[in-house]
């Protein structure tokens, strides 16, 4: 009688957890693919190029999926009162020295090997780029509070870190599909496959951090300053060096995870 009860109510906190997850999943999709894929309709019939203004727009707004499904269903979880709330828990500036030390060697494990390949080379001068940092919360920094403030702890809570991280990869590079298909646009120009590996890689280091700051705002940083960086640390990237770079983000996240394994949990 006690197991029945214990696993029905097993069931029962897995299908709340699945019905957030599910909720999040198809408001992200609903909005970036339902502006993206106008975008590709349009382009079919010569509207929309992507130095259009409206072009612009939607490309932003799709952009910023996971963040409005993110409020929606948080908002709906009571995880947050307001709007005012929300921003203030996704930029939590203050932190620990271990948090930002987190940062800065996720971005060094992150050049580490195409700088050992000899595939580096300097381009426009970094505090230009570190400049460009807080414009890149627009340009995919604010992915992280659907992607690392939902998805991947709502995961966490029904399987394995390293499996939720997995899946949490998959679905946020097919996410970008319809980015693929719009002439112009950055993803039109890079390897598929490529990029899917890369972003198994950046999915761990991500989990690590949040995993341990409980902190999203850390985690947009990163993102925005892997978006920023390359601007000046300059390499094409390719299978090969994306699978370099992966297997070392991923293998120093599960040593970090393991050193700090008494403070990271969800």
């Amino acid at each position: 009688m006690v197991l029945t009860s214990i696993l029905t109510m097993r069931k029962e906190e897995i299908k709340i957890k699945d019905k957030i997850i599910l909720n999040y999943l198809m408001i992200t999709f609903l909005i970036s693919y339902g502006l993206w894929g106008t975008i590709i309709i349009a382009n079919q019939f010569g509207y929309l190029k992507i130095k259009n203004p409206v072009c612009m727009s939607l490309l932003l707004l799709g952009a910023f999926g996971p963040t409005i499904s993110s409020y929606i269903v948080q908002k709906k979880d009571g995880r947050i009162s307001s709007l005012k709330d929300f921003i203030r828990k996704a930029f939590r500036f203050k932190d620990s020295v271990v948090s930002y030390s987190l940062v800065i060697l996720f971005l060094v494990l992150y050049f580490i090997y195409p700088a050992i390949r000899g595939r580096v080379t300097l381009g426009i001068p970094i505090y230009l780029s570190v400049l460009m940092i807080p414009l890149m919360l627009f340009g995919g920094g604010m992915e992280e509070v659907g992607w690392r403030w939902v998805l991947q702890p709502e995961l966490e809570k029904i399987f394995p870190f390293g499996v939720a991280t997995v899946i949490t990869s998959l679905i946020w590079t097919f996410w970008h599909l319809p980015l693929f298909f719009i002439k112009g646009s950055s993803q039109s120009y890079v390897n598929f496959f490529a990029f899917l590996i890369l972003l198994i890689g950046m999915s761990f280091a991500q989990a690590t951090i949040y995993g341990y700051s409980k902190n999203i705002w850390l985690c947009a940083l990163v993102h925005c300053s892997l978006n920023a960086l390359p601007i000046t640390f300059v390499f094409e990237e390719s299978v090969s060096i994306n699978i370099g770079i992966s297997i070392i983000m991923v293998v120093g996240s599960l040593i970090v995870r393991q050193v700090l394994k008494k403070s990271i949990t969800y």
